[in-house]
């Protein structure tokens, strides 16, 4: 325990040594809160989805060098080959598609958790407006990746995307659709590695705060996160799209599947597509000026609470639902059955929210104290011994595989690696500080 004690004094010291270097910098205006723990999780998950962000600029750049968007028959082809030729290019293309996917995801649940905590009021409405729109062009840098396969499931969702554009304007079709598919494989390329890219990190430059907080076992659990998505469900291939023959219909990514469900009501397109997403794109950004209430606790602001609910569990049906009866050929959701769980949802949410704001209220004027625990520094030590067995157990299996070119066992030992990592670093940040009294 004591060469522990030593390596993380070690790490303090540099750790102040570059502190002291940066201050010449620009970076001297920003301040950096390590946590050392796992601990408030749901207010990293900013600085989860920043990260998430750059793991995909990373992981996107090796594949560049490989990946040929023209003419778009070799599009496919140069994934295949990256995928089964280049030494673990599977394991880079599952870590760069997962990354994209828990950038969306992460993006979501950090807006969810603002706008139930009530943190984009006052001088925090800029920077809710920016998070608005930097959701929005994640979720279209997550789609245009994707739909660079061209296998059967990229080029349906090239054509729903194709639909859409259309009922906006056929200019706007013909921006995206090009005239082929070369021209649009290009063209989608250039939004996918420049356009997108380049509007997102301008907007993070106004969007990330002075103060940025970092958890180093958060960060280490994410990257182990990844490592083991990628091991377990690998970035998919698919079957090439053939212009001749008849595509194997499936539905888009999970973050499409509920405007795919609204299009499958085969209701006006402009109205399903385009005026119900932007709608709620104009909501969410309007938010912090329909919000009256001035206490940040739900009891005081039940309309928002109810909104809340309604809209996360209306998003989960739509998701869902989405996955139902896709074909082919797929099936009409009839639209009587979307508009009455949408009221459905709103009447259950408001009678559940009135049920739990007695509690809700109990519990706020009545706050119970807690001795915050901490490990016995014995019971740590045996913790982290066998932590660091099962570490060396895992890296004689990352060698094996490393040598055999296994790249699903590979990233399995470094997602378990990388996890029994964090889990130390948790470990060790809540044994070494006494316990303390403090209140819920």
């Amino acid at each position: 325990m004591s060469l522990i004690y030593k390596f993380m004094d070690k790490l303090e010291e540099f750790y102040i040594w570059l502190d002291d270097r940066l201050k010449a910098t620009i970076l001297s205006s920003v301040r950096v809160i390590t946590y050392p723990s796992i601990a408030n999780v749901q207010a990293n998950l900013g600085m989860a989805t920043t990260i998430m962000f750059l793991v995909t600029i990373v992981t996107g750049l090796p594949l560049l060098i490989y990946y040929r968007p023209t003419p778009w028959s070799a599009a496919y082809d140069s994934i295949k080959y990256i995928t089964e030729e280049i030494t673990f290019g599977a394991l880079l293309r599952g870590v760069h598609y997962h990354a994209s996917n828990g950038m969306v995801l992460l993006s979501i649940l950090h807006a969810i958790y603002v706008f139930f905590k009530r943190l984009y009021k006052g001088r925090f409405d800029f920077l809710w407006l920016t998070g608005v729109v930097l959701m929005v062009l994640t979720v279209l840098a997550a789609f245009t990746g994707y739909v660079l396969i061209f296998n059967d499931r990229a080029v349906e969702a090239q054509t729903i995307m194709l639909g859409i554009t259309e009922a906006i304007h056929p200019l706007v079709k013909s921006l995206m659709a090009g005239t082929g598919l070369t021209d649009r494989a290009l063209r989608l390329y250039a939004f996918h590695i420049a356009i997108i890219p380049t509007i997102l990190l301008a907007l993070l430059s106004v969007h990330l705060p002075r103060a940025i907080r970092i958890s180093i076992p958060v960060i280490t659990v994410i990257f182990a996160s990844l490592f083991l998505a990628t091991g377990i469900w690998p970035a998919e291939l698919g079957p090439k799209f053939d212009p001749a023959g008849t595509p194997i219909f499936m539905p888009p990514e999970w973050y499409f599947l509920w405007i795919f469900t609204l299009l499958r009501t085969w209701a006006p397109v402009i109205y399903v597509g385009v005026l119900a997403p932007g709608l709620l794109v104009v909501l969410m950004m309007i938010a912090p000026w329909i919000d009256t209430g001035r206490r940040p606790k739900l009891t005081d602001r039940p309309e928002m609470a109810i909104i809340g609910i309604s809209s996360i569990v209306y998003f989960i049906y739509l998701t869902l639902r989405g996955l139902s009866g896709v074909g082919p050929p797929a099936q009409q959701v009839m639209p009587v059955e979307v508009i009455g769980v949408l009221i459905g949802t709103v009447l259950a949410s408001t009678a559940f929210f009135k049920l739990i704001t007695p509690m809700l209220l109990n519990g706020a004027k009545k706050p119970k104290k807690k001795i915050q625990a901490y490990l016995p520094l014995n019971t740590a030590t045996g913790l982290i011994a066998a932590i660091v067995l099962v570490q060396g157990v895992l890296f004689y299996a990352f060698a094996n595989a490393f040598i055999m070119g296994n790249s699903k066992l590979v990233s399995l030992n470094i997602g378990l690696i990388l996890m029994g990592l964090g889990m130390s670093q948790h470990v060790y940040a809540i044994a070494v500080k006494p316990p303390t009294e403090v209140k819920n």
